[in-house]
């Protein structure tokens, strides 16, 4: 018996980038609780240029049901 396993990649986005962590990790928990898989960049990276922001990516494929939550 051969088992055969396809890996498929989703195409992630940026749904909004936030000025702080704390924020960013708010609207993940959100999200989290409807089912939405998301991730913040990596915080040592935001240590070393923290005006740039906190991204939140998600599954394009969420896209709408992301904004709908957030009120975006």
């Amino acid at each position: 018996m051969q088992c055969t396993f396809i890996m498929t990649q989703e195409k992630t986005i940026i749904l909004h980038t936030y000025n702080d962590m704390t924020e960013a990790k708010m609207i993940q928990d959100k999200l989290k609780e409807y089912g939405i898989k998301s991730f913040l960049d990596d915080e040592n990276v935001l240590g070393m240029n923290p005006i740039a922001g906190v991204d939140l990516h998600i599954f394009e494929k969420d896209k709408e049901a992301a904004e709908k939550i957030i009120g975006g």
